[in-house]
């Protein structure tokens, strides 16, 4: 038996919808995302070191912590930069509040490289291990709530759209703060390997 549609229901005037034109604030997003996974790669300065091949690969061994979280927080945000990319897949009109959600989400995606730095600088302290986590979570959590509050206004989805659609977007937009949450606990009793046996099943 066919899912029905989500039908939507133009409780707004539809002008004013058409105004907010979602496109921009889309762009908007994909220049944030870029500028903070740029930020990432600022981390790395090159060793200054004699011209010595022992030496020089002991530095490099030295940012493997630097690495790994680098490689790590790339991989998170963009999962987190697909989660939202679909939801605007299905989104037709953006309201004020879905910006002010998505400027609050931004916010904290900033956060991520500075976040990254201090997990990898501190990575045996309980304290810069739940940093890092939090933010994680803090920033999945809102954009499950982005989700959510687009999910209980349909006349801002398209007409088109599934109830299995909008069930499947909300698993995996769930993922995130729930492994974060999960990391967050175990970092009181293994800070050191918490994040990243956790994130691993993202």
């Amino acid at each position: 038996m066919p899912e029905q549609l989500v039908k939507p229901e133009f409780t707004h005037s539809q002008m004013e919808l058409e105004a907010r034109d979602k496109r921009r604030l889309e762009a908007f997003i994909d220049a944030v995302f870029a500028i903070a996974i740029t930020l990432l790669g600022l981390e790395f300065v090159a060793p200054l070191v004699q011209h010595s091949n022992e030496l020089l690969l002991a530095s490099l061994v030295g940012f493997v912590p630097k690495f790994i979280g680098y490689f790590l927080a790339f991989a998170l945000l963009g999962i987190l930069l697909n989660n939202n990319w679909r939801q605007f897949q299905n989104i037709a009109y953006a309201d004020w509040v879905l910006y002010l959600i998505n400027i609050l989400f931004l916010s904290f995606v900033v956060l991520v490289p500075f976040a990254t730095a201090i997990w990898t600088d501190y990575p045996d302290t309980t304290v810069g291990v739940l940093f890092f986590d939090c933010v994680m979570f803090i920033t999945g959590l809102i954009l499950y709530a982005n989700w959510s509050y687009v999910k209980r206004r349909t006349y801002l989805l398209k007409k088109d759209i599934s109830a299995r659609t909008l069930r499947v977007i909300a698993y995996r937009n769930a993922s995130l703060p729930v492994a974060s949450a999960l990391a967050i606990a175990l970092a009181f009793f293994s800070p050191r390997s918490a994040t990243l046996h956790t994130y691993s099943s993202v």
